[in-house]
């Protein structure tokens, strides 16, 4: 790449950051805009933003930027999101504007495979029940489950989905995933099998815990519905680390109520925040967290640091990594 190469980095990060992405290559010349990722859009200096965007071709932030901000760059060839998924930019059209758009898919896996193994525990010990009885002072035994020999589905063998498969293999489960390219009768060395993404129904009716790992895109939207939840089994537990609106909540607060499912563990929802009037709130059968299963201390470092080996391969003109395909959405 000939040229001085403008990268806008818009939302707030240390000066050592900033001083980093200027050493990747003497021709990058850095912009720091952390007020255009502000919730809610801007005040006054707006127009002075979008004057600097003019001559924007790099874009390192959050989804959440608001669209006339990244409109304001009609030189843009490339956008670093700091997320994994990209289905805010998806819906509003972003990802057909002709710029490339990467993603930090896989940074936080490993703790979010974590977050599923420690609610799936909780659930099948019982333990969100014991932290109960002990703010009451109530000696309630109970028993308790095994995960051993039980069978966990997994959809969506992404790098969270693999993640999430290690980890319950080492708990003796049985592991059975879908994956979008999997042929009949795939291997993985990670699951005792793999299935076609279109083979749902078999996840549902052989799972115990079924984590759903899927990205958003108009095909997963309410994957999981009424429909489905009925194919689950009335022991199984759902969990949903994936996107809240991969799942039909209400349909899923009625499974809850009713007994068709057992119970669920919750980090996404429809809409987020979760509103306080939510029955989900009250459920005993129900772990929620407020979507900070990958909110790790060191996120911003991590994702800093992947942004950097990037930088230096767009300047070097070589393929990226992470790059979102803008038909399949992630």
């Amino acid at each position: 790449m000939d040229g001085p190469v403008t990268v806008v980095v818009g939302f707030p990060v240390r000066d050592e950051v900033l001083d980093a992405i200027g050493r990747v290559d003497p021709r990058v010349q850095v912009v720091h805009l952390p007020g255009i990722a502000r919730p809610g859009g801007a005040g006054p200096e707006a127009e002075e933003w979008k004057r600097q965007l003019a001559t924007a071709d790099v874009l390192f932030g959050p989804t959440s930027i608001a669209r006339e901000y990244i409109e304001a760059a009609p030189n843009l060839g490339w956008f670093q999101v700091i997320n994994a998924g990209v289905d805010r930019l998806a819906n509003e059209g972003l990802l057909e504007r002709g710029f490339v758009v990467t993603n930090v898919s896989g940074l936080v896996a490993v703790s979010i495979a974590e977050w599923v193994m420690g609610t799936v525990l909780m659930l099948a010990k019982n333990l969100h029940q014991a932290v109960r009885t002990q703010g009451e002072r109530r000696w309630n035994a109970w028993r308790v489950g095994e995960l051993a020999g039980q069978t966990m589905g997994i959809a969506g063998l992404g790098a969270i989905g693999r993640e999430t498969a290690r980890r319950a293999r080492a708990f003796d489960m049985r592991v059975v995933a879908s994956r979008r390219t999997a042929p009949p009768g795939a291997a993985d060395p990670d699951c005792d099998e793999v299935v076609p993404y279109e083979d749902l129904e078999r996840l549902l009716r052989e799972s115990d815990f079924l984590v759903l790992c899927v990205p958003l895109t108009p095909e997963t939207h309410h994957l999981v519905g009424a429909r489905e939840l009925a194919m689950m089994k009335p022991t199984a537990t759902l969990v949903n680390i994936a996107r809240g609106a991969v799942v039909d909540q209400d349909a899923l607060i009625a499974a809850l109520r009713d007994g068709t499912i057992a119970a669920a563990a919750l980090d996404v929802f429809d809409p987020e925040p979760l509103p306080p009037e939510s029955p989900l709130w009250g459920m005993d059968n129900v772990i929620m967290t407020p979507h900070v299963s990958g909110s790790i201390e060191g996120y911003g470092r991590r994702s800093a640091e992947l942004f950097l080996e990037n930088l230096g391969r767009f300047m070097a003109g070589e393929k990226l990594e992470n790059v979102v395909d803008p038909k399949l959405g992630y």
